[in-house]
């Protein structure tokens, strides 16, 4: 029997796609929390015409793909109509809101382009609105005659020279990391760049429509990268705002904790305003430079960062009942045993005291124990003389330092 093939605005589908997306992202994160996940195909293209079903890339790397492949097979059924090869496996979930299609693909391989093809598409309109025209051709149509189409037509798409600009511009970002909130873009670890990357590289946060309208762009510039990089981001509209030092510490070394008179409170036990009102108060003349999001904004950017777990990340220290400072400790994002310190801070009357060193290691402790970290990473400015004591008496080393150049729309 001939299986017909009908269409869609996306638009119809743009609220159900959406809940779809989030929730098997956020379980497959569960599973496979060093993967990445995007939605792809056109239910992720605004103005395209849909079938209506949704569908995710799970990337990963080639050493992580068995078991990558194990435990998708656990959870959804294998897609028998597709190829499944050593670099790629199709999975599907038809009892959802929406037909749901997975494709598990290794970095870098000859399959791993379809985030590649759904970004090409928003960036060049004109091309959605062609593949538009060819789906309706096809409305009501046989299913098989269509695919051999759109094969052809996603083939033209990637022997264009548009598409391998923008293939080498997302292999370009795929060096360093990327930290996004909702209203900034942080960009790390540049050290993996050459001079000649460095440079491209602040060309694209120039052109590249997704960057350039985020409100705060910010770029740590690493040591090695000299005046010329400098100069080239301040012509772009960037400003010097500080001097960063990166710190780490293996937490296997981390002792016991000391019988000392510190507890803490997560956001699961007092109320958010309370907690809001502590960490305004450890923000106030801190040495560090200041942030330019607002305590709000930093709280919302903390739920979108660490996603449904971050109340247990939100902990005020308390001494003796005394109020003491902000602890947030969390597992880095795409990572398994990163540990992170989202913030630090005593409030104002408790400095001065040596209680930041007490502190500290009592949420590196934290971060092993209650968290399941390996290592710990922290930064602050160079010129935190007090901070950089601190991750002195806890035993970590300096791995790096860097520029902190923003841009701000």
């Amino acid at each position: 029997m001939t299986e017909i093939v009908t269409f869609a605005p996306e638009k119809e589908f743009r609220i159900n796609a959406e809940t779809v997306f989030q929730k098997h992202s956020g379980l497959i994160k569960q599973v496979l929390p060093e993967s990445q996940v995007y939605h792809v195909g056109s239910t992720g293209v605004i103005g395209s015409l849909t079938k209506g079903d949704v569908d995710l890339q799970v990337r990963v790397t080639q050493e992580d793909f068995p078991e990558a492949k194990e435990s998708l097979m656990a959870m959804y059924s294998l897609n028998t109509g597709s190829d499944q090869t050593s670099f790629f496996c199709a999975f599907e979930k038809e009892d959802e809101i929406l037909p749901l299609g997975i494709q598990l693909t290794v970095n870098g391989s000859s399959v791993d382009n379809f985030r590649k093809v759904t970004q090409f598409f928003f960036e060049h309109p004109s091309y959605t609105e062609a593949y538009n025209h060819l789906k309706m051709k096809f409305e009501g149509e046989d299913m098989e005659e269509y695919r051999n189409e759109k094969s052809s037509f996603i083939a033209h798409i990637l022997s264009t020279k548009e598409y391998e600009q923008l293939s080498k511009r997302m292999d370009l970002y795929e060096k360093v990391k990327f930290v996004e909130g909702e209203t900034f873009l942080t960009i790390e670890e540049t050290k993996n760049l050459t001079h000649s990357e460095m440079v491209e590289l602040i060309g694209h946060l120039r052109i590249d429509p997704s960057i350039r309208s985020v409100k705060n762009v910010i770029v740590l510039v690493n040591s090695k990268f000299n005046s010329e990089i400098e100069a080239l981001l301040e012509n772009n509209g960037f400003e010097l705002r500080a001097d960063n030092i990166t710190v780490r510490r293996d937490l296997d070394t981390i002792s016991p904790k000391e019988d000392v008179p510190i507890s803490f409170k997560s956001l699961n036990e007092i109320s958010k305003s309370d907690f809001k009102r502590v960490w305004k108060e450890s923000m106030v003349n801190s040495l560090n430079a200041p942030s330019s999001l607002n305590v709000d904004e930093q709280m919302r950017s903390v739920e979108v960062e660490l996603g449904s777990t971050y109340k247990a990340s939100c902990l005020v220290a308390y001494e003796s009942n005394r109020l003491l400072g902000v602890v947030m400790p969390h597992i880095e994002p795409g990572t398994t045993n990163e540990g992170r310190l989202f913030y630090f801070g005593l409030v104002r009357s408790e400095r001065g005291k040596g209680k930041s060193k007490q502190l500290h290691k009592q949420a590196l402790d934290i971060l092993k124990n209650d968290f399941d970290a390996a290592y710990y990473i922290g930064s602050t400015g160079k010129d935190n003389i007090p901070m950089l004591k601190t991750f002195q008496n806890s035993g970590c080393t300096i791995v790096e330092s860097n520029k902190v150049y923003k841009r701000e729309v």
